[in-house]
């Protein structure tokens, strides 16, 4: 019998299999790493040296150093060896990476990497809690809901909600307000172009039909004025990032929602919006963009009064093909 994994597919198109993925179910995300956090460990010292490699490093150094932003607690609690193993990335370029960055050796990069993470986790949670779990893990049912919680309540840093009333006013203010994600992210994407239509004019979703060949011609449309949302999370299309870029150097604004630093859509944006998207089991969750989207429309809906009466309006109009419970 074919196994329910075989057909999740991810946000490249691609597909993974019972092998590659399930045996993460019992390695229980990082409990506590926010968008916060992620904006603080990249602006460190040690942070801005995997972030000058991950721009300008060979191809090995840029695999590692995303590696390393995206989950630096698990550098931080683990050895070299399981840091190869997991990042496919061998011990000996990891050893080379390490004197790269100026230090002896593994030892004192992942002391490194442990003292700015310390510094940065919420204090709830220890470092240590990530070594004394082990193999001791949960069902892959209570991992998901337990990672979902997580995920949400690390969005609740003051940062993240000062950005999202940034992106809710430069709606406003856009001429025309571009939605794009491709693959799983043009589920989220649809998901911020139907909350957001009803209360302004000119939101077009990027990605409705044809591929990217047909986005491409309708981005061609962007310009100074425009705002575009750009969404991405792992595995990401090379796509949203390539015509994201494009929309760029035409004047739009640019607002990448996306999981990490990282992210290759964090090099191209004017505005970043980070939804950390851990997950135990699956390449990353849709929660914690789903919940920022949710957010985002709230926020621009009460933003001016005239959102209201639209609202109320559109209440008005869909009265009479809604089911009444009396």
């Amino acid at each position: 019998m074919t196994s329910l994994f075989s057909f999740l597919w991810l946000d490249d198109g691609s597909r993974f299999s019972d092998s590659q993925q399930v045996k993460k179910i019992m390695s229980p995300s990082p409990p506590s790493w926010s968008a916060e956090a992620d904006r603080r460990f990249s602006a460190s010292p040690l942070g801005k040296k995997v972030l000058s490699l991950l721009a300008e490093g060979s191809p090995s150094q840029r695999g590692l150093s995303e590696f390393i932003l995206r989950d630096p607690i698990f550098v931080a609690t683990h050895g070299i060896e399981e840091v190869a193993r997991q990042s496919t990335i061998s011990a000996s370029t990891i050893s080379r990476y390490v004197r790269d960055l100026g230090l002896s050796g593994y030892a004192e990069f992942r002391a490194a990497v442990g003292e700015t993470v310390h510094a940065l986790i919420a204090p709830v949670n220890k470092l240590g809690a990530e070594l004394d779990k082990g193999s001791a893990g949960q069902g892959a049912v209570e991992a998901s809901l337990a990672n979902g919680l997580r995920s949400i309540e690390a969005l609740t840093d003051p940062q993240t909600a000062h950005t999202i009333r940034e992106v809710a006013s430069a709606i406003k203010e856009a001429r025309n307000v571009w939605v794009m994600g491709f693959g799983l992210s043009s589920h989220l994407a649809a998901m911020l172009t139907l909350g957001l239509q009803p209360y302004r004019d000119g939101v077009v979703n990027v990605v409705q039909y044809g591929g990217t060949e047909v986005a491409a011609g309708r981005l061609m449309n962007a310009g100074k004025g425009d705002l575009v949302i750009a969404l991405a999370f792992p595995r990401y299309s090379a796509d949203v990032t390539d015509l994201a870029n494009a929309a760029r150097r035409a004047g739009a604004g640019v607002v990448a929602l996306t999981d990490s630093i990282a992210s290759p859509l964090a090099a191209v944006t004017t505005t970043l919006l980070l939804a950390p998207a851990p997950h135990p089991l699956l390449p990353s969750s849709s929660l914690p963009a789903l919940a920022l989207i949710e957010a985002l429309v709230s926020e621009f809906l009460i933003s001016d009064p005239a959102h209201i009466e639209r609202a109320g309006r559109l209440a008005a109009a869909m009265s009479a093909y809604l089911s009444s419970s009396e």
